[in-house]
């Protein structure tokens, strides 16, 4: 009798594993059809304006995908309108960053990134895991897991934690992202990094019948120490307005 107990128990434990089982594999292919979604939209041509802070000080620009040069425009400085000598040395500064983004092996880098950061590039769909539901930004959420990839990070990208947000509803809509560390480490020469926090809030844009998610707010928290004595923490908040689609693609190199 004793035997048949036991059998009974673990056959009922496993019938009521199943079903746990199976709901955890049906929040992951919501969670990687998110992913896929981000994907499909990674050649979409944006504008938008952009409010940058950078502890006291901020920069609003607008950004237009263009084909032949940066496509950014300054539009105000800690609240002020720029002089034509500001001007001609913003417009300067882009175009150096847009030319070293045209590069083979310097794809992407420097502020060209922005919005054009491939979310989907970021976030490794074969690393999602679920880790249950939660509150982020004051809302239920599902969380996912991830391995992040992020390009300055790229050798220690083992130290980094993302986690993927969706709707705790049934819409499971993607409402954001964070990166940070899972430890300290040391991402070049006398540079230790103790501290970094990104974090993404994304936000549906309709376009006609078709819905695309774009970032709303994005923070970048930064903080270590280098040449051994020296310590840096950085702060970054930037938040996205009057984002419009581009009929026309820019054309890919």
């Amino acid at each position: 009798m004793t035997t048949l107990k036991t059998l009974w128990l673990g056959v009922s434990g496993l019938l009521l594993l199943v079903p746990a089982v199976v709901a955890k594999d049906i929040e992951l292919a919501d969670a990687k059809q998110a992913v896929a979604q981000l994907q499909q939209q990674k050649g979409l041509q944006l504008a938008y304006e952009r409010l940058s802070q950078f502890g006291e000080r901020t920069l609003l620009e607008r950004y237009q995908a263009d084909t032949d040069d940066h496509g950014w425009q300054l539009l105000a400085e800690n609240g002020q309108a720029p002089s034509e000598q500001r001007l001609r040395e913003y417009a300067q500064m882009k175009h150096d960053e847009w030319q070293s983004g045209q590069q083979p092996d310097d794809e992407e880098q420097g502020d060209q990134q922005s919005v054009k950061l491939s979310l989907s590039d970021l976030i490794q769909p074969q690393t999602l895991a679920y880790a249950g539901e939660q509150q982020w930004q004051g809302e239920p959420v599902a969380a996912f897991s991830f391995t992040p990839q992020l390009d300055k990070f790229s050798e220690h990208n083992d130290k980094l934690q993302g986690f993927l947000y969706l709707d705790a509803d049934n819409s499971r809509q993607i409402k954001g992202l964070t990166v940070g560390l899972k430890e300290e480490f040391s991402p070049a020469m006398s540079v230790t990094l103790e501290r970094f926090q990104l974090t993404i809030e994304l936000m549906p844009l309709q376009q006609g019948q078709h819905t695309y998610f774009v970032p709303r707010r994005t923070e970048e928290q930064m903080a270590g120490s280098y040449l051994y004595f020296k310590d840096f923490n950085n702060h970054t908040v930037r938040t996205y307005r009057d984002y419009s689609v581009l009929e026309k693609p820019a054309l890919s190199n």
